[in-house]
């Protein structure tokens, strides 16, 4: 009798420790996925940061040079250098021509005919238009990988992720919305200081460009 209780006890001990085996090995597998996942996550967005902070350091000087009166402060960006040779055309296009009050219209901008090594990897302009007469919105163009930096106070920087290419491209695109209580006209929107930086980090500019949105 004592030996069959002792047994009795053993066999659901020794089940239990089974168990115990197999949820031990469950737990190790997902924690390992866990820190494989925790850690390909950090290395990711490190090189996106990196990226993008080497690109907002690089932009810097825009607004310096805005909040100095225009004065170009090129020692704040180091290794880059004004290419008076390099260009391109730039456009803002619309297959629209007329809105009305609380109605929307949506501009892009394009760039082609790209003299700039292998091609251009950020864009800044600065788009007067009254906000009081206009809401205005910016839609990256994802698939020819430019995303948007900022948009802050009329000043637009975009950035292109990968591909530097010369080929005719897509940067943005630009929605203003008409406010419901404007009067009917036809209003200026000027996109000036266009500057773009080239592959090898070299700026240029190019002229302005001005639209009218004619709003019935």
């Amino acid at each position: 009798m004592g030996d069959r209780r002792k047994g009795d006890r053993r066999a659901p001990e020794e089940g239990v420790i089974r168990i115990q085996k197999k949820d031990v090995v469950i737990c190790t597998a997902l924690i390992g996925i866990l820190i494989f996942a925790i850690v390909f996550n950090i290395v990711t967005w490190s090189a996106y940061i990196k990226k993008r902070r080497e690109y907002n350091s690089l932009i810097d000087h825009y607004y310096n040079e805005d909040s100095n009166n225009n004065s170009t402060i090129t020692e704040n960006v180091p290794n880059v250098e004004n290419n008076n040779n390099y260009s391109c055309d730039m456009s803002v296009i619309s297959n629209k021509t007329r809105i009305k009050a609380g109605e929307t219209i949506e501009y892009e901008i394009r760039i082609s005919n790209i003299n700039a090594g292998e091609g251009v990897k950020a864009f800044e302009t600065y788009i007067d238009y009254d906000s009081n007469i206009f809401d205005c919105m910016i839609k990256s163009n994802e698939e020819d990988n430019w995303s948007k930096v900022g948009f802050l106070e009329g000043y637009l920087t975009m950035y292109k992720n990968d591909n530097i290419n010369t080929e005719d491209q897509l940067i943005a695109k630009i929605v203003f919305t008409a406010k419901k209580d404007i009067s009917a006209n036809n209003y200026k929107v000027n996109f000036e200081k266009n500057k773009f930086t080239a592959g090898d980090d070299q700026l240029f500019e190019v002229a302005d460009n001005n639209i009218e949105i004619k709003v019935d």
